[in-house]
């Protein structure tokens, strides 16, 4: 960062621009944990996945392996 140019920043001097720009709040998430950069083409993820009544991963991976099995 210093041969940037850029200022380095500790968490102490991070969260206090944090707090303080409304700008950096929008571009950004932060805790304790880390920095992550918000993309706006990303999409988010679902932490809760719903079933579409398709096959089961276990149930493709059975008729995979079934050798029998006509197609």
């Amino acid at each position: 960062m210093k041969k940037a140019g850029v200022p380095q920043f500790d968490y102490n001097t991070f969260k206090k621009s944090y707090d303080s720009n409304a700008q950096l709040k929008a571009m950004t998430e932060f805790d304790p944990q880390g920095v992550t950069v918000k993309d706006p083409n990303k999409p988010e993820l679902d932490a809760s996945p719903t079933n579409d009544g398709g096959d089961s991963v276990e149930k493709m991976a059975k008729r995979a392996t079934d050798v029998g099995a006509k197609i």
